[in-house]
């Protein structure tokens, strides 16, 4: 695709000159910048005849300018303080974190283009893991974000989307911000264009580990209501998209069409199971239910499953004779801990992966490149 063409007008020298080196550093692929930090240059652009600007970021000051508010065609405004409301033009906050202020400037273009196609420029080879197990508590979601962490370390780029009804996103990343998981739904269903640019407003980026995501749906309705063929789109638009390198999906622990859909459409398969009576139980019972499924769709599940046994016990280990996992083994065993494998440093807020948790999941990824 062309670059979007971003003009910024604001009289802080400093702060034109921050954005516009974070903006070229880390979008180049996405933007054509052109900065003004002279009214009288802004103007004398504006009223040439090789103005071509898809988005024009000013600050408000210069806005109540008359002149310059009569060239100005539907601008961005730079915020200091509340956001402002006026029929002419959409705003933003100033002053906030690059990633989060190149979002809110992209989601500003997506919402006043919303026929107007735009396709991504990624060249990653991209591989959907779905992250499943049909035994709630059983750490399934510590496992998807720590794999996603840990390819992070490994600088593969990676999107960490959870499609679970009731999510902990909050618990392991920042969710902040009015746009959410709900908005990207909607704006799938409502079979509108930009899909990739609407992600790129819409996503979180993890200041520590480089992790993008979605802050959770403003409710499970969202996603209850979410067609299987919906969910599918968002995910092969992602991966179409060419951007990461692993797309990890932390399902919810049922087995509907939704689920269906992400299991056909994952290039591989983490199980999560455990040792206990009703683990085993739930675990023989999906097997089956997987067995049907790929019978029926002609697709074979299991050739994409890697099966992880959390909270392993020597103490128990006779119930490992128990599973009937086909012709499937167990590939990695994290053993029982203390504590929750995924901390917190209070102090700086950092995360940190408990080591035999984190070699656990290193195991688990190389199993899965082999």
């Amino acid at each position: 695709m062309s670059k979007l063409y971003l003009v910024i007008g604001d009289n802080d020298e400093a702060y034109v000159k921050g954005v516009s080196d974070y903006i070229l550093n880390n979008y180049s692929h996405r933007f054509q910048l052109r900065s003004f930090t002279k009214k009288e240059y802004l103007l004398n652009y504006l009223s040439s005849d090789e103005r071509n600007i898809d988005i024009f970021l000013l600050c408000q000051d210069w806005y109540n300018d008359s002149a310059l508010k009569n060239e100005a065609n539907n601008p961005i405004l730079l915020s200091e303080g509340r956001i402002i409301n006026d029929s002419d033009c959409q705003s933003i906050k100033k002053y906030q974190r690059g990633d989060k202020l190149v979002s809110s400037i992209i989601d500003c273009f997506v919402e006043s283009n919303p026929n107007n196609y735009y396709t991504s420029w990624g060249d990653k080879k991209t591989k959907v893991i779905a992250v499943y197990s049909p035994i709630g508590g059983i750490g399934k979601t510590s496992i998807a974000v720590g794999a996603s962490m840990k390819s992070a370390e490994d600088n593969k780029t990676v999107f960490y989307l959870n499609l679970e009804n009731i999510q902990s996103t909050p618990n392991f990343f920042e969710c902040q911000g009015s746009k959410n998981l709900s908005n990207i739904l909607y704006y799938i269903r409502d079979k509108k264009k930009n899909i990739i640019l609407k992600i790129e407003g819409i996503r979180c980026i993890d200041s520590q580990y480089n992790v993008h995501y979605f802050s959770p749906p403003d409710n499970s309705v969202d996603l209850e209501e979410t067609r299987p063929e919906d969910i599918r789109y968002l995910i092969d638009t992602l991966k179409a998209s060419n951007n990461y390198n692993r797309i990890f999906i932390d399902m919810s622990s049922i087995i509907d069409g939704k689920n269906i859909s992400i299991l056909k459409a994952s290039d591989e398969i983490i199980l999560v199971i455990g040792m206990d009576d009703l683990s085993i139980t739930k675990t023989n019972y999906l097997i089956k239910e997987l067995e049907m499924i790929s019978k029926r769709s002609e697709i074979d599940l299991f050739k994409k499953v890697s099966i992880v046994l959390n909270k392993y016990s020597l103490d128990k280990i006779s119930q490992i004779d128990k599973l009937k996992l086909k012709d499937n083994s167990i590939k990695v065993k994290i053993p029982v801990m203390s504590g929750t494998p995924i901390g917190f440093q209070k102090n700086n807020g950092t995360k940190s992966i408990k080591n035999e948790f984190g070699y656990a999941i290193d195991k688990l990824l190389k199993s899965i490149n082999s």
